[in-house]
């Protein structure tokens, strides 16, 4: 390919929605800057198989056109720049004198309309209604695009997508809750009542579902009114379903929709969601009337599996409004169907938990937890909450273990948070199965409420009237324990260190000169900037005389030397704090690490493995021991670690693969 100009070069791996925008784009941004523009469709890594056969949407003409095959796309990247790296120009000089010289652009942005800052997204928005008809689709496809043309375009309707097919019966995606995925029926009810008259045409993979409002509004339309769509393929049905969808004045679908979005985009909208076109009383109706259709029971539903999941979004309302017996009553009949969606016992778990049905509650959650397909969300939710109910029950070890698993695989999650701050307010905790911290400080450490139905499952001030605890202060010391990536790495993240600066300002109760408060402020100014290395330690120091019986703050300090690079102070101090509570699995743990981090990784593992022996609770220290004795070649004594690791937290699948090696089954 000899090319004298740059051109625009469209790629992406992922689903049709996001490809043809990626064409779009690529089509717009060749109008615009006077060039060309070619398609990568097989890239390395591209996946959707049933985008394979290029031949069933696009003619042979147009492939040779615009296709790229790997030897062409190798050459021409060469070169390249991606489109982001212009993005920041104050004006198209740069990129124009890029596309001169003959090299090229990568357009790897689908998710929205691009454009350039000395742009006007709201002019170039209209403009890709119509790039579609510069893709050289097949005869077949062309001819059913101009019939859906023809009977939407122009006429003021409403394109609604219904999420349900795979959600409510495809693994593994029955078992997790979707509330921005599923919307229930009165809704688009609410919508289509409110814009009779109108044309209106309904996209959904499950045809029942379509069936079901047809029967209440005649006229509504789908794509088998448009043309017979059973003897394509998939990629064919897909694309025109998607395009039909894009014809329409308004795309309107659940929150989280790929394909409604893509459409939307194509057509050069912004998808709506419900809150866009109904009023806050409309909305309001629709829940309430939502809400009496579960209470007539999984009769009222397609199967057991939609009544559980329009429960789980009727439970929060419910739940919020204090009607916690109805939510509890409402779940029975479901459950009892035959729904075996693997949320629903978390969701009566934390009904009876409402209730006080102690008893009940931590039957259903350690029935959910048996369940092997619980999402690893729901399963940290779920130890939390039989965490709780053990608290309640006077039965502190067994809690603690509970609240463990659940926090140190996700510790930020808003449900763990709230839960064991009450946990901790009830001194439901045995704090001998948590590391050392300053538990009596980290009580009045607390962070602003979780905003209502905000990734959260439970009902903030149904489970604890105080604000929650900030457990970054937890993190602060012992981040390396979280299997939670994000979690770990608090120091990198600047809002999270000042929002734990701030929930320190915020006690009161605690005087200012207090080692406890001294010494937290100290890790954070430290982190934040606001002191050196050396001014640290001389504080820490101080702090470390004046109660030199804390592990907590020798270790601070030993990280500290560490941290400037002292390994011999680093090493010594580290060792007192040990003596402090020579049993500590947390501190042989941390005394492990520092040695391997100072070149000792022998002396180190030994603290390790000791650490391992006397934990109880934590996933990250018993896996750390079995990969000591997997690099040593030890697989019977790896196994019984791994094997621990597993059982605290089986969603987290990095040992059931390490055991599976040790089998010689991966």
């Amino acid at each position: 390919m000899i090319q004298t100009r740059g051109v625009f070069i469209g790629q992406r791996t992922d689903c049709l929605g996001a490809r043809l925008l990626m064409i779009l784009t690529s089509i717009r941004l060749a109008e615009d800057f006077g060039t060309d523009y070619r398609v990568n469709w097989f890239p390395q890594g591209a996946d959707a198989p049933e985008l394979d056969h290029t031949e069933e949407l696009f003619t042979k003409d147009w492939m040779d056109a615009h296709f790229l095959d790997q030897a062409e796309f190798d050459t021409i990247s060469a070169t390249a720049l991606p489109i982001w790296a212009f993005h920041h120009d104050p004006s198209p000089e740069r990129l124009i004198d890029h596309l001169a010289s003959g090299r090229s652009v990568l357009v790897e942005e689908a998710s929205e309309i691009f454009a350039f800052p000395w742009e006007d997204i709201e002019t170039i928005r209209p403009r890709y209604r119509d790039f579609i008809h510069s893709v050289g689709f097949v005869d077949e496809v062309r001819q059913i695009m101009d019939r859906a043309d023809h009977k939407l375009s122009g006429q003021g309707g409403s394109a609604y997508h219904i999420r349900r097919g795979e959600i409510l019966n495809g693994l593994p995606w029955k078992h997790s809750i979707w509330p921005a995925k599923i919307e229930p029926d009165e809704f688009y009810e609410a919508h289509l009542e409110k814009s009779k008259g109108q044309t209106a045409i309904m996209f959904s993979d499950q045809p029942e579902v379509i069936d079901r409002f047809k029967q209440r509004f005649p006229e509504l339309m789908q794509m088998s009114d448009i043309a017979d769509l059973s003897a394509l393929t998939r990629a064919q049905r897909d694309f025109l379903e998607l395009f039909a969808m894009s014809r329409a004045d308004q795309v309107i679908a659940p929150h989280i929709s790929g394909f409604s979005m893509a459409a939307a985009r194509i057509s050069g909208q912004q998808r709506k969601v419900f809150r866009d076109v109904l009023s806050k009383d409309e909305m309001q109706a629709a829940n309430a009337r939502f809400i009496e259709r579960v209470a007539k029971g999984p009769s009222a539903f397609l199967n057991p599996s939609e009544a559980a999941h329009i429960y789980s979004k009727a439970v929060q309302h419910l739940s919020a409004q204090d009607r916690c017996e109805e939510a509890y009553d409402n779940a029975k009949p479901i459950l009892d169907a035959g729904a075996d969606n693997a949320f629903m016992p978390l969701l009566q778990s934390l009904n009876c938990f409402y209730l006080s049905k102690w008893q009940e509650s931590e039957a259903h959650a350690k029935e959910g937890l048996q369940n092997p397909h619980l999402w690893p969300e729901d399963y940290t939710v779920l130890c939390a909450l039989r965490g709780a109910v053990l608290g309640m029950q006077g039965k502190r070890g067994a809690a603690t273990l509970h609240f463990a698993k659940a926090f140190w695989s996700k510790p930020l999650r808003p449900d763990v948070v709230v839960l064991g701050s009450r946990m901790l307010y009830r001194a439901q905790l045995a704090l001998r199965l948590m590391p050392p911290v300053d538990w009596s400080l980290q009580k009045v450490v607390r962070q602003r409420r979780f905003p209502p139905f905000n990734n959260l499952y439970l009902v903030q001030r149904n489970v604890v009237v105080r604000r929650s605890c900030n457990f970054d202060f937890i993190l602060l010391d012992w981040a390396e324990l979280a299997l939670d990536q994000r979690a770990s790495r608090i120091f990198d993240h600047q809002q999270r260190l000042e929002a734990l600066s701030t929930s320190l300002d915020e006690v009161h109760d605690v005087p200012a000169d207090d080692p406890r408060l001294l010494g937290a402020r100290v890790i954070l100014q430290r982190h934040l900037g606001e002191l050196s290395g050396a001014q640290a330690i001389d504080k820490t120091r101080q702090i470390v005389a004046g109660v030199p019986e804390s592990a907590l703050y020798q270790k601070r300090l030993s990280e500290l030397y560490e941290a400037e690079g002292d390994t011999v102070a680093a090493h010594r101090t580290m060792s007192e704090a040990l003596a402090c509570d020579p049993e500590s699995p947390f501190l042989l743990f941390a005394m492990g690490r520092l040695l391997e981090r100072t070149g000792k990784t022998g002396q180190g593992e030994k603290f390790i493995l000791k650490a391992a022996d006397l934990d109880e609770v934590t996933v990250v220290i018993q896996g750390m021991a079995g990969q000591i004795h997997m690099r040593r070649g030890n697989k019977n004594k790896a196994r019984p670690y791994l094997e621990k690791a597993r059982e605290l937290f089986p969603p987290h699948k990095r040992f059931t693969n390490q055991l599976n090696r040790l089998s010689g089954q991966a």
